[in-house]
Order: C-alpha cells, then structure tokens, then sequence
C-alpha cells in the first residue's frame, strides 16, 4: 500500500540506516522531523509509532525522537510497509454507530489511565490542545483537527504504547472527519453543540489533572455518550448523518 505514512516510515528508515545513525541519536522533535519530511505532524507521528512499536525509534515525551533498534541494512526499507501489515485492521467496514461504541469502550478506559499515568508535559498537551479548540470556534477545519490533537493527547498520556499504537491506527475510523462541518450536518453541529464541547474537553482536563481515574472516565463517557445520544437521535433507524463518512474513508 503506498500511502503518505508509508513512504514516510521508508523515508525514515533509510535516514538512520544511509546516516549511519548510531542508537540513542536523536532524530529530533516532531516538529522539526515534521518540516524535514514535508509532512504534516500526524503523518510524522504515525510514521514514528510505527518504527516505536518494531523498536526502531524511541519517542520521549518533552525531548524528542531517538535512534533504537538500527535497522539491519538487509532488511530492504523500500519493500516495508507497516501500512501494508496493519491494512486489515484499517479496512474494518461496520456502522458508524458501532464504531462509536467502539471508540466509547477505548477512550473512556484511556481517560483513566491518562488520570493516574500522566507526566506533567503530557498534561500539558492535553490542556493545550483543549484552549486551541476553544479558541478556535470558528474554523470547522481546524477544530476537526484540534479535536484530534484533544483525543490523541489523552492516548498518548495512557503511557501505553498498545493504547498509542490502536489510536494512530483507527484514529481515521473512531474519529471520522469532517466531525464539525454545520454545512455538511447543519441540524446535528450547533453553535450549542459546539459550545458543549468546549465545557466537555475543559472536564475532562480537570477531571485528568485531579489524578482521579474515576472522575475522569466519567467525565469522558460523558462527553462520549451525548454524541453517541445524538448521533442516535439524527438517525433514521440504520445510518447516522456521518455514516457516509465513516464508510468513505
């Protein structure tokens, strides 16, 4: 499969192996690896999720990218593709509504562990990315993507790399976009429903800051059950406003 965070993973692999990078080098931040490679943060990351998980890179929260494992210099870079190995799992066709229950079950335990495992620049992303959202209510394409930053911040506070790895995975599925369009959804995206959003993220970090995994899973399932209610209430019976979404991806 030859996608953008496949040939990112290439890319990435071939510059430590024709850099003669030696473990424990640092790669950079996400960031500047991002401007390296001329992608976005979110291709950089997965790229580096997927070399983290075969033990390539190491992602230290607040520092940056280091050198692993070195890729053996047999193993031919061009022909791997993590995106091809976890294909299957991205291909998943099923409801909207079954995904969100999905997403439910994962990020509400998620939240939780976030609570009690979080280090203090993981929190801090956390929070940051909520105060972009909110100040960000009128730009549908950025709060798409800021409400990403929300949910994947909390993933990686879980200090759980199957936690980490499953969200860069299936963020596309649990996360469909565009998830704030009034255009494409004018009924279901309000300024109200948005405005309860903001009040949602902001109890979830306060929830999250406390310590208290209970609270916290709490207040995520909040969050997360007034959109499933809603979604469910948009409904006809079978397709959400954004099945189409979902099963077009």
């Amino acid at each position: 499969m030859d996608t953008l965070t496949g040939r990112t993973i290439q890319a990435l692999r071939r510059h430590i192996v024709e850099g003669r990078l030696a473990k424990g080098e640092k790669l950079g931040s996400l960031n500047e690896l991002s401007q390296q490679f001329s992608v976005s943060r979110t291709v950089i990351r997965e790229a580096v999720s997927a070399l983290r998980s075969d033990g390539i890179v190491e992602a230290r929260h607040g520092v940056g990218v280091f050198v692993g494992e070195v890729p053996q210099v047999s193993q031919d870079p061009v022909n791997y593709d993590a995106a091809e190995m976890l294909a299957p799992l991205t291909r998943l066709k099923t409801s909207f509504m079954d995904l969100l229950e999905l997403r439910m079950a994962f990020e509400v335990h998620a939240a939780g562990l976030a609570a009690v495992r979080r280090s203090w620049a993981q929190e801090s992303n956390i929070w940051n990315a909520a105060r972009q959202f909110e100040a960000s209510l009128e730009d549908e394409t950025a709060l798409d993507h800021l409400d990403f930053e929300f949910h994947r911040s909390i993933a990686e506070a879980t200090n759980n790399g199957a936690f980490i790895e499953f969200f860069s995975l299936m963020s596309l599925k649990i996360l469909p976009q565009p998830a704030f369009s009034k255009q494409l959804n004018p009924d279901l995206i309000t300024a109200g429903y948005i405005q309860n959003t903001v009040v949602e993220h902001r109890a979830i970090c306060e929830a999250i800051s406390s310590g208290n995994a209970e609270i916290a899973r709490e207040a995520m399932r909040a969050h997360l059950n007034r959109s499933h209610l809603r979604y469910r209430g948009f409904a006809d019976g079978s397709a959400s406003p954004l099945s189409n979404v979902a099963d077009n991806d």
